[in-house]
């Protein structure tokens, strides 16, 4: 329809101008202008049905009215601004043959973890693998069986579905730039999915990045700075790699200048959100105790005494009293954390795009504060960087993969442990907690802030991945990643169960690609996690699914 109005209005314009040159030209001109236009007619009806001819435009070329600055984009009729709509709808069946997480039922040994429907990638089921059980902890190796007896799942999925809204508008600063996306991928694993599919389940838009850009600004939500998407594989699995240049989605303010031959710099402050290690495992500085749960009350309770038969079952009990204070009964990290964000994560890239393929450098500082409120104030700077890339080797097959690390890097590095801390721990004769959250001193609460200790942590990662094309709608990916966490003892033996030391994760896969917007693969997956206590567990995964982007 535009286009026929579009052939019509220049119709139209074309023959009033012809009418008004004629009127307004003396008599004896008046012939010879008369020929040429008519010549001039001619060329404009040409003109017309070429136009009337041509095909979309699929490129960022000019076209006809209509037609987006850039691929799959529409023009807003009456201005100059650029849009397009896309996404993908994703069918996921996925298979843990054995290492599903489980959920919070059965004190935390059963039940479907809604978490980890899409993959037990690193920012999936690998970091919480459940362990083998150990002949070092009686109670916790009766735990750790039943967990890992129960670890076996199949899980259909449409979570990885999304949707996004891309406009750009030209202006003499360059073009500026407004990008919206969501999917289903929220965590709602215990709070808003229980008895999920009791009818239908009750999966919730998820923010993924929305950000604009104004003459090499950028403003917003989207991947972080030292991220390196085109050094990693196409994978099935949702979580990715392990140890890959995180933070994957942030909030963050960012300038990006262009240099010549490819290469272009950038630097960024981005939102800090360090991961610390306690006590009692990993917590983010964000967590926060449950605004609702109870406070404790005063009681006197049977404590079991930790005596186990052969078969993993306990036996025997004991009196306890506790003293009541209006504390949480949570006895989780969260309700410990005395993490604070009083700086920026700051982060520099430098990147070149070529014909055989890109190079990316990184560096960030990441700062670590502990603050109770009381008498403990301390911080911490931590630093790191990493080198990635990706190199095309014949026909269209490609190779990728990256190395980081740093001292205190945290997040930066996809699973990645920043600080350690003895905070909420057992120190200086007193305990700010028992396994219920509830406290009391014998001495001060200053000498306990006094002999809170931290240290940041060193870390690194390597990936590689190989993609090799059998046809030109047939392709296979193969990967290895890893990261590991040097984390000292100072962080007590709670935590050493459950804080993770190295991680590392393998996939093969197999995808068909009949029409270049639609992926139908199988992928195979092993992951395997050691916690700082030395402990161990392995998961095994097949995974299918079909994409179809718009």
């Amino acid at each position: 329809m535009i286009k026929n109005r579009t052939i019509a209005t220049v119709a139209a314009l074309g023959g009033l101008t012809a009418a008004i040159a004629l009127l307004a030209c003396p008599p004896a001109a008046k012939a010879d202008e008369l020929a040429d236009l008519r010549a001039n007619q001619e060329l404009l009806q040409q003109r017309l049905d070429q136009l009337s001819q041509a095909g979309p435009s699929t490129g960022p070329a000019a076209g006809p009215i209509g037609v987006g600055s850039f691929p799959r984009s529409f023009l807003i009729p009456g201005t100059d601004t650029s849009m397009r709509v896309g996404g993908q709808a994703v069918g996921s069946v996925l298979w843990y043959m054995k290492g599903a997480a489980t959920g919070g039922a059965l004190n935390g040994t059963g039940s479907f973890n809604e978490t980890f429907t899409d993959g037990q990638g690193g920012t999936g089921n690998l970091p919480n693998i459940p362990l083998k059980p150990s002949s070092t902890n009686p109670v916790a190796a009766g735990a750790a069986g039943v967990a890992a007896s129960r670890s076996s799942e199949w899980i259909m999925s449409g979570k990885q579905s999304q949707i996004f809204l891309d406009v750009r508008q030209p202006s003499p600063w360059g073009e500026i730039k407004a990008f919206v996306s969501f999917d289903f991928s929220a965590s709602n694993t215990n709070t808003i999915l229980n008895v999920n599919q009791g009818s239908v389940n009750g999966y919730i838009p998820r923010l993924r990045e929305g950000y604009a850009t104004f003459a090499g600004l950028l403003a917003g939500q989207t991947t972080g700075t030292f991220v390196d998407n085109d050094s990693s594989p196409t994978l099935l699995d949702f979580g990715g790699q392990t140890g890959s240049n995180f933070v994957a989605r942030t909030p963050q303010v960012r300038y990006t200048y262009p240099l010549s031959n490819g290469w272009a710099a950038a630097v960024a402050a981005e939102n800090p959100n360090p991961l610390v290690a306690g006590p009692f495992g990993t917590y983010y500085t964000d967590a926060n105790q449950i605004p609702t749960s109870a406070s404790c009350a005063a009681l006197t309770s049977p404590a079991i005494a930790a005596t186990t038969t052969g078969t993993g079952t306990i036996a025997g009990s004991a009196t306890t009293t506790s003293n009541n204070i209006t504390n949480s009964c949570l006895g989780n990290a969260a309700f410990f954390n005395v993490g604070q964000d009083l700086m920026p994560t700051f982060v520099g890239r430098l990147r070149v795009d070529q014909p055989w393929g890109h190079l990316q450098f990184g560096v960030a500082t990441v700062g670590y504060t502990l603050n109770d409120g009381r008498f403990l104030t301390k911080q911490y700077l931590g630093y790191g960087g990493g080198i990635s890339g990706h190199f095309f080797t014949w026909g269209k097959d490609s190779i990728g993969g990256g190395i980081a690390g740093g001292d205190g890097f945290g997040d930066q590095i996809g699973n990645g442990v920043g600080l350690a801390t003895n905070f909420g721990g057992a120190i200086a004769g007193d305990a700010v907690n028992a396994t219920d959250s509830r406290s009391k001193f014998s001495t001060s609460r200053a000498a306990y802030d006094a002999s809170v200790l931290a240290k940041t942590i060193t870390e690194y990662s390597a990936r590689i991945y190989y993609e090799h094309w059998w046809t030109d709608q047939l392709r296979s990916d193969v990967d290895f990643s890893m990261n590991h966490n040097d984390v000292p003892a100072l962080i007590q033996a709670g935590g050493r169960g459950a804080v993770n030391k190295e991680l590392s994760l393998t996939h093969l896969n197999l995808i068909w690609s009949p029409v270049a917007f639609v992926d139908l693969g199988i992928e195979g997956a092993w992951g395997h996690r050691q916690v700082v206590s030395n402990t161990r567990g392995d998961a095994y995964t097949l995974q299918t699914s079909m994409k179809v982007r718009f």
